[in-house]
């Protein structure tokens, strides 16, 4: 799907701390921006305006964000740092893709379909396309090719994410961003952790992308390689 984000006069403040004020941004297909200012000025908060994703009770937003066409998937991939001994590499995958969420949408849809409910049959048409627009039909068979690609064991699938060395974690968030498809794509630092090797995989990604993409990286020679344009917070 071709699609568009757009924010106007985006604003977040926190208690009476301004974090973002007054951005106009587009991403639009083909456009990759890189967003970049010095560490604590408000890049991981504006990444997560544009996514929907301020769960902070005190903050406040302000302005607009909208997708065209509305049905669009805005995928908002953050750094985890932190590895969960109660999660597993498969379902880090699952959710970070967003084809876990659109499972379950999709299996309470069908159930509510085979009971007649009423309004059931567009609720299951709209999770079916959010479905198959993430990929998921082929997810498994995806998820084989990336990991061969980076050199990670197929195994490594069924461990709990906490049992992962650095650099398993650092290829394992990568394989992530590659299975992903979304359309558009928010990244904050995917470069962070990464070898010489990832990087590379990465910046492939990237630049062959036709969905919009905006991402934090401090990596500044990444960033003269990938992007379009340059949003600067001062």
């Amino acid at each position: 799907m071709s699609a568009s984000l757009v924010a106007r006069n985006l604003t977040v403040t926190r208690g009476a701390l301004t974090v973002v004020a007054d951005v106009d941004l587009t991403l639009s297909p083909g456009r990759r921006v890189g967003v970049i200012g010095p560490n604590g000025i408000g890049k991981s908060t504006l990444l997560q305006a544009l996514a929907g994703r301020i769960d902070d009770p005190a903050s406040t937003v302000e302005g607009s964000v909208e997708a065209a066409p509305r049905s669009a998937v805005v995928g908002y991939l953050p750094q985890e740092p932190d590895r969960s001994g109660d999660e597993t590499v498969e379902g880090f995958l699952s959710r970070r893709t967003g084809v876990g969420p659109a499972q379950v949408e999709l299996d309470a849809t069908t159930s509510a379909l085979a009971a007649g409910e009423a309004g059931a049959e567009d609720r299951y048409s709209v999770a079916l396309e959010r479905w198959l627009s993430l990929g998921a039909a082929d997810v498994e068979a995806r998820t084989g090719v990336v990991f061969a690609d980076l050199g990670l064991d197929e195994r490594l699938a069924f461990q709990s994410t906490s049992t992962l060395s650095g650099g398993e974690a650092a290829r394992v968030s990568l394989a992530s961003i590659l299975l992903a498809r979304f359309d558009v794509f928010l990244l904050d630092e995917p470069t962070n952790d990464l070898d010489l090797d990832g990087l590379d995989r990465l910046e492939r990604w990237v630049v062959g992308l036709d969905a919009p993409v905006a991402l934090v990286s401090h990596d500044r020679a990444f960033l003269e390689r990938t992007v379009t344009d340059v949003a600067e917070i001062d």
